[in-house]
């Protein structure tokens, strides 16, 4: 693999801490956002933002293991989705196994949209990756999204007891088994 690839195991993890990468357009609140994740935590949390992958060249040491992977596309803006599936090129497959999810934000204005939410089911399927939906307007809609995001970080980075990407994604393949089953029976 490349020096353009965002490798998932190649740091050691430390001690209750994670870290987040979110990735999207300009003009999304990233920052903002990123602020909100680290107010609504219980661990050692540091966020990075970029507005595309792969990360400029650095070396090894000044980079932090990258933990977790939010994907944030704007539902108004074609570019945002572009940029967002040029970005998933520069992305290890381990990161698709619980560590990373998508985050449609502004669906509140359906009239407004330029991507369909099927287009971004499409893209979370492909990628075998959690979506959230939700906006960043409001201090309780940011909040709530953190909760969502950080639950997910928590079991990502190794700080959850007994829980890990991989059993989640186990039991997700096992759920979705069953109701085939039953859709088959029927």
């Amino acid at each position: 693999m490349g020096d353009s690839v965002l490798m998932p195991y190649n740091k050691v993890p430390q001690y209750q801490l994670a870290t987040v990468l979110l990735v999207g357009s300009e003009g999304l609140g990233k920052h903002k956002f990123g602020k909100c994740l680290i107010n609504n935590t219980w661990f050692y949390l540091q966020v990075r933002t970029t507005i595309t992958l792969p990360l400029p060249s650095s070396p090894d040491t000044e980079r932090p293991r990258i933990d977790y992977i939010c994907f944030l596309i704007d539902l108004t803006s074609r570019d945002s989705l572009k940029t967002v599936e040029e970005s998933l090129k520069h992305v290890d497959v381990r990161y698709f196994l619980g560590k990373c999810c998508f985050v449609a934000l502004k669906v509140k204005n359906p009239e407004k949209r330029a991507i369909f939410i099927e287009q971004i089911a499409q893209l979370s399927k492909q990628y075998n990756s959690d979506v959230l939906y939700g906006s960043f307007e409001t201090d309780d809609e940011s909040a709530f999204l953190a909760e969502q995001i950080l639950k997910s970080v928590e079991i990502a980075a190794g700080l959850k007891k007994n829980v890990s990407p991989m059993f989640l994604e186990c039991t997700r393949s096992a759920v979705a088994r069953e109701d085939a089953e039953e859709e088959l029976v029927q």
